[in-house]
């Protein structure tokens, strides 16, 4: 068990306590501990099983030492199994809602509002305004997220789907089964309803390839083509077909489906038909007609006939498209990047050109990331370290100042003490530049909460909404705009507020604010923490548009969390953005070039 798993088992513990009334002061506790442990060095696992005392080690004592211990070597604690068993999973479920906490959770339980399900009823019948903590803001903030929530009941965030995905690649490599990857994670969508896998392998071998992954539910029978498989909740279809033909048949469940009814239009204007199986003669005369009359969507049909069809016809490359590439050319078209395939305007689009998309390789250096100087889980040398260890020329710290509320939260004066620190890392590590920041919260008012003379002394300022989401859009919008306009900013991050599942955008005239971004020279981000994906591509096209830099941060509050920055390049991609679009795709003079630019 690692120490990010110990921990989360001790902060859901700390949750129980508090929904069960325990004494503040023993929450906060636990909570603490919790946080301290995600930060610990070493294997706590590691060090129980050779015996070590952990009841030596400060912050942790006796009873936690204890609980620890059965976690490692039992798998589960008495005590935590009995919380488990006192409050139902639905309340704990209600308690992690945005704006519910413990105390309003106990609250509805009390009333008989026991699960998310009767909330929802309840909000509908509106008998929660009358309970105690339950204001019209409370329970607007309650609508939002509950609808937010809603997007991901038959959909996963990709990150999970992603962790899915790998556990099926792990099985078909291991067996030498030739595959593609295909629909909505190929295309980088936020979140994904189904995971499509297409091998090469027969029908009546998916359920053999499906049952050596562990923990798989199956959802059909021998035979199944395609086979729907259920991985920790995300939703796996694995498709069996030709090889000759697992290109146009990924080609053809990436879709979408408006996207491929657009490919079909064109395909049709040149006497040639669009099939799921890839491109076929003359429009009435192809080998596969008649799967191209499914083929504008990703259908089980569609799939299921131009597998079938081109197995028993012996499919050849001159039968049929073999891969994207000889698809496209039939066209008349460049290959279509898939985070760029959307419907019919991007074909429009690709007419005129297709730009050199950014990629990771692009990236030098992450501009947004937490220490334990506020709340992230690692120390500023290992964050500085790992970053090395990724191939970054520069980094900027950039833990919060005050009123966010989070532990050690920085002031002016606090962000010369940590300079200091950041100058003696710098010492040791002569292959990266470490520069001075900090994320700054945008105050209702749009004033700024840290002073003008200390953020002069910083490399790069990155402002923030923290608080009061639910004002009226155009306050909101002008209390954004505000804060843009001091002359020390330089990156708005995460500007919707948006958590996918959680905490739907806040109101905000986004055009407004990305034209005085444009203005004013002020970068926008795209955070790239999987539950941000803010801004969203139709949000990065436009900046594109209106020539607003933009930066990919991973907005990493952990060692791991700087891999996030993967899903922040996926977004820039779907924005059809460049490398020269992006501002840590410069080099440092180039990001020192543009930040002197802001201030003169």
């Amino acid at each position: 068990m690692t120490n990010a798993e110990l921990a989360a088992h001790i902060a859901e513990l700390a949750d129980l306590m508090a929904l069960d009334g325990a004494d503040a002061y023993r929450v906060s506790h636990y909570r603490k501990a919790a946080t301290a442990l995600r930060r610990f060095h070493h294997p706590l696992a590691g060090m129980i099983r050779a015996g070590t005392d952990l009841s030596t080690v400060p912050g942790i004592g006796k009873g936690l030492a204890t609980l620890l211990a059965d976690l490692v070597r039992q798998g589960s604690s008495p005590r935590l199994d009995e919380y488990r068993t006192r409050i139902p999973a639905e309340v704990v479920a209600l308690m992690r809602l945005d704006g519910v906490g413990a105390t309003r959770a106990r609250t509805l339980r009390d009333a008989g509002v026991d699960s998310v399900a009767k909330l929802e009823a309840a909000l509908v019948s509106r008998e929660i305004p009358g309970l105690d903590g339950f204001g019209p803001g409370v329970v607007s903030r309650l609508k939002r997220g509950l609808e937010a929530r809603g997007v991901l009941r038959r959909s996963s965030l990709l990150f999970r789907a992603d962790r899915a995905a790998e556990r099926v690649i792990e099985v078909l490599v291991k067996s030498d089964i030739e595959f593609r990857i295909a629909g909505e994670v190929r295309r980088r969508t936020e979140t994904v309803t189904t995971v499509d896998v297409v091998c090469a392998a027969p029908a009546d071998a998916l359920p053999d390839l499906a049952a050596g992954i562990p923990g798989i539910r199956t959802k059909g029978s021998r035979g199944d083509n395609p086979l729907l498989l259920i991985l920790d909740g995300v939703r796996i279809r694995l498709v069996a077909a030709p090889w000759q033909l697992l290109e146009a048949i990924a080609h053809h469940l990436t879709g979408p489906p408006e996207y491929l009814e657009a490919l079909a239009t064109r395909a049709s204007e040149r006497g040639l038909e669009l099939t799921p199986a890839g491109i076929a003669g003359s429009a009435g005369a192809g080998t596969h007609r008649a799967a191209g009359r499914e083929g504008a969507g990703p259908g089980a049909r569609a799939i299921r006939a131009a597998a079938t069809e081109a197995a028993s016809a012996g499919a050849t490359a001159t039968e049929a498209t073999a891969t994207e590439a000889d698809l496209y050319n039939a066209l008349a078209l460049p290959w279509i990047a898939p985070e760029l395939r959307e419907d019919a305007t991007t074909i429009e689009r690709a007419k005129a050109g297709l730009p050199s998309l950014v990629t990771h390789g692009n990236i030098r250096g992450d501009l947004h990331m937490h220490t334990t100087w506020s709340d992230g889980a690692a120390t500023l040398d290992r964050m500085a370290e790992a970053s090395v260890s990724r191939g970054y020329r520069y980094i900027a710290i950039t833990d919060h100042s005050p009123s966010t509320r989070v532990t050690g939260g920085l002031d002016g004066p606090a962000l010369r003490l940590q300079s200091a620190e950041i100058a003696r890392v710098q010492n040791g590590l002569p292959d990266i530049h470490i520069l001075r920041g900090c994320e700054v919260d945008i105050l209702p008012n749009g004033s700024l909460d840290i002073e003008d003379e200390f953020l002069a002394e910083l490399d790069l300022v990155l402002v923030s909404v923290h608080s009061s989401f639910e004002m009226p859009e155009a306050r909101m919008t002008d209390r954004i705009i505000r804060a843009l306009e001091n002359p020390f900013v330089h990156i708005l991050c995460h500007p919707t507020g948006r958590k996918l599942g959680r905490r739907p955008p806040y109101p905000v005239d986004l055009d407004e604010v990305l034209r005085a971004a444009a203005a004013l020279d002020v970068a926008v981000e795209i955070n790239a923490n999987p539950r941000r994906l803010d801004l969203d591509w139709r949000g990065l096209r436009l900046c594109g548009e209106l020539g607003v830099m933009v930066v990919a941060s991973s907005d990493a509050h952990s060692v791991a969390s700087l891999d996030n920055m993967r899903y922040g390049v996926d977004q820039a991609r779907r924005g059809w953005l460049r490398p020269d679009q992006i501002l840590n795709a410069a080099t440092l003079a180039g990001l020192r070039e543009w930040t002197a630019r802001r201030r003169t």
